[in-house]
């Protein structure tokens, strides 16, 4: 080769050279600049735990396919001189269970005949309550019973190999967790035994949902017991993930078909026991329980099965955390539901406590030498027990309804505990809630005592007071001072509770609340200044209240207006017409109250008769029939004084103007008064005294010796000059009846 071609010939290899030099610079760098965002990406925490969750899914889907050849292998490794040690131990296992089962069903048997006599049991709910407990117990000892037995066995019949000791423990631990749902699910769901059934299903509902449930938890504990028996046996941790997610997700599938063939039941148990619900908020939550609570499950599938692969904590217990947050407020709330029976407000219509008041009054009536008849003192006894568990019924329904409120705050923070969530962690903001949340359960339980004890005061106070007769027009007796007073301090102090209950909320908040009260202090004296008015009215009604000027119910008269007082507020009060026009007067431009509705009240009734009517012959009538009056069932007691005749008031043209009064009660005047005026007609009837008539006398001048008579028109010219004196008002006209009330 020429000097020239080899120039070139070397020329050509340092251009290629130079060219893979080059390029090699460049992936170097493209190499070094993706390494370099990939370190940056990673230092993100999402991104990160993105790259986690890859790799260990990688992992754990690649030891699917080697799972039973690692199954293989991690029981033979635990084999050593005993290759056939699980078989045995299987062997063993179902001898176990086998003698302990029937050491559990004698046992449950025997115990169920001695704790829980055949006897029908007693409609309360803390009869029904203490015998699930009872129940419950036996069961608990029955368990006991089973332990001793299914060891005793496994001991006896089992080899020395460790691995086979390990599967016998897992596997007896798996059947007791089993048996300790079976109790739970009993006490709460109590298939067959509908007449101690707290929760509102029906026996079909409730056999079917144990059933279910029971299943369900078998399933869960034998998957569980394999994942925890193939860790013993130091299984690849790849296939140790794998098995617990299919556990997760098995047990999602299985909860999820039970809710969703159980979707009547549950709903209407939810609901209240309501078919339809009877309002908007049952309604609402009948449609959304299932899809939230199947939404539920797939949100606790995806997070366990993270965690599984993390090989984070709290990874089981998510996807079972409602069902058993729901035995757990069931369970909560009979406990506390047994305690308010028992303790707080123990029942007083029960047969026990019906048969010690029945002995009671059958001991005082022997005492008193009267022979006792047994039913009629048990229908006293069934009566004054019902009457006063009527008078502790709205307490007890409170308190059921806090039972109720606190079984579900303690049901919840089950479930936020699997999540991992503390409520109690004051630095979270959950934890300020739950504060939050206790003083407003306090505040409203607070509130709503207050309520009930003074409303069933004051409807006491109303009921001793009597109900107003439709006979009375006005001046009925009105209500007692504690009924008038009792609605004024019961907005007060409801007021109270809840201002310092919205205080301490906003200092759990962490709003300094020291200002506020000095903002107030502000406010309320520049309100002082503009509102002279509002303090006038305010003080005044205060003043009067104190003075027992009037009472809700009293007719009272103020001068520029009059009814029955209907309402009283802190500022005015309103009164009903007794025409029906309702009137608002604030206190402050009351001048002088005149009350119609206290002691007594005196009517005067006036009628007319004719002059030859023997005056001293009716005054005797008149107090005969007052009399007979006073001795009347029905009208006497409602006499004060008995009616008497105060003589001959007023003397006119064609009557003699007679008068009688008698003194009643405020209000039953007026009902008196028809049946004072009925008495005195048929008694001037019966003993010929007439009533006199308006008559007015009209002299024409006239010669006496003309026979011409007058004509119509002339005569209704006559009439028509008398009749404005007959139809003057009564206060000018001395023709009409006078009478009186004081």
């Amino acid at each position: 080769m020429s000097k020239v071609s080899q120039r070139v010939a070397g020329g050509r290899r340092a251009g290629i050279f130079a060219s893979a030099v080059a390029i090699a610079a460049s992936a170097g760098a493209a190499a070094a600049q993706g390494a370099t965002a990939m370190e940056m990406a990673a230092d993100k925490p999402l991104v990160r735990l993105g790259l986690e969750l890859r790799a260990a899914l990688a992992d754990t889907l690649g030891a699917a396919a080697a799972m039973p050849s690692m199954i293989s292998a991690a029981i033979a490794g635990r084999a050593g001189d005993n290759p056939d040690w699980l078989p045995a131990t299987l062997a063993v296992l179902a001898a176990s269970l086998i003698a302990g089962s029937f050491a559990l069903l004698a046992g449950e048997r025997w115990l169920f005949a001695r704790l829980l006599p055949a006897r029908p049991p007693q409609a309360t709910r803390a009869a029904r309550i203490s015998r699930l407990i009872a129940r419950a117990f036996a069961m608990l000892l029955a368990i006991a019973l089973f332990y001793v037995v299914a060891l005793a066995v496994a001991f006896l019949l089992a080899s020395h190999h460790a691995a086979g000791r390990v599967t016998l423990l897992i596997g007896l631990q798996s059947v007791g967790i089993l048996l300790l749902l079976r109790i739970v699910l009993s006490a709460v769901l109590a298939p067959g035994n509908g007449a101690i059934r707290m929760l509102a299903l029906d026996d079909a509902s409730a056999a079917s949902l144990y059933r279910w449930l029971v299943a369900t938890g078998a399933v869960a504990a034998l998957t569980v017991a394999l994942h925890e028996w193939l860790d013993a046996m130091d299984l690849d941790p790849g296939g140790h993930r794998l098995l617990a997610t299919l556990s997760v997700g098995l047990t999602c599938l299985l909860l999820s078909a039970v809710a969703v063939a159980h979707r009547g039941a549950l709903g209407r148990l939810l609901s209240g026991g309501s078919a339809g619900g009877d309002n908007d908020r049952r309604r609402v939550l009948q449609r959304l329980w299932l899809p939230l609570l199947l939404l539920y499950f797939l949100a606790a599938f995806i997070v366990s099965s993270g965690r599984i692969l993390l090989e984070r904590e709290a990874a089981l217990g998510l996807v079972a955390a409602p069902v058993l947050a729901g035995l757990i407020w069931a369970a909560a709330y009979g406990l506390m539901v047994l305690v308010i029976d028992r303790l707080l407000l123990p029942r007083l219509d029960s047969d026990a406590q019906q048969t010690r008041r029945s002995e009671d009054l059958v001991r005082a009536e022997e005492a008193a030498g009267e022979l006792p008849d047994h039913e009629a003192v048990a229908a006293q006894a069934a009566a004054e027990a019902a009457d006063a568990e009527g008078q502790r019924s709205p307490y007890r329904a409170l308190l059921d309804h806090g039972a109720a409120i606190l079984s579900a705050v303690i049901a919840l923070g089950y479930v936020l505990s699997r999540w991992g969530i503390d409520p109690r962690d004051e630095t979270s903001i959950l934890g300020n809630l739950f504060e939050i949340g206790v003083v407003t359960f306090i505040a409203y339980m607070c509130y709503r005592a207050v309520e009930l004890t003074i409303d069933r005061q004051i409807g006491r106070e109303r009921g001793q007071s009597g109900g107003r007769s439709e006979d009375m027009e006005i001046g009925g007796v009105g209500e007692s001072r504690l009924a008038t007073l009792l609605p004024i301090f019961r907005h007060f102090l409801l007021i109270t509770i809840v201002v310092i209950g919205g205080m301490i909320v906003l200092s759990q908040v962490g709003i300094d609340i020291a200002p506020l009260f000095a903002g107030a202090g502000v406010v309320g004296l520049a309100v002082g200044f503009g509102s002279q008015a509002l303090i006038r009215d305010i003080f005044s009604g205060a003043f009067f209240l104190i003075d027992d000027a009037f009472r809700k119910g009293e007719y009272i008269d103020l001068g520029s207006v009059k009814g029955t007082v209907e309402k009283i507020s802190i500022r005015s009060m309103q009164l009903r017409h007794h025409n029906g026009p309702l009137n608002t007067v604030p206190f402050g431009e009351i001048k002088h109250v005149k009350n119609f509705s206290r002691d007594w009240a005196v009517m005067k009734l006036a009628f007319r008769v004719t002059y030859d009517t023997d005056v001293e012959k009716m005054r005797k009538l008149i107090k005969k029939f007052g009399e007979s009056l006073m001795q009347h069932p029905d009208y006497g007691p409602k006499f004060l004084q008995p009616v008497k005749s105060q003589g001959v008031t007023a003397l006119e043209d064609s009557a003699m103007i007679v008068r009688v009064k008698f003194m009643t009660r405020p209000g039953d005047q007026f009902e008196l008064r028809k049946v004072v005026y009925s008495g005195i007609r048929d008694l001037c009837e019966a003993n010929g005294i007439h009533f006199a008539h308006r008559e007015v006398t009209v002299r024409v001048a006239q010669d006496p010796s003309d026979p011409r008579q007058f004509s119509d028109a002339e005569k209704q010219a006559i009439a028509g000059a008398v009749r404005p004196l007959l139809e003057q008002p009564a206060a000018t006209n001395p023709l009409t009846d006078a009478s009186e009330s004081r």
